[in-house]
């Protein structure tokens, strides 16, 4: 069970870490604009 745990967490952070990818891509593209104050929300 705990390995299940394990492999669960590394998906979600996987997800997180593509989800903030995206992110930076479209602040790049112009589309956001860059958040200072949205940084430490994300990295938590």
């Amino acid at each position: 069970m705990a390995r299940h745990k394990r492999i669960e967490r590394r998906r979600e952070l996987d997800r997180r870490r593509h989800r903030r990818k995206k992110r930076a891509k479209l602040r790049a593209k112009g589309l956001l604009p860059p958040a200072e104050g949205n940084q430490q929300a994300e990295s938590r």
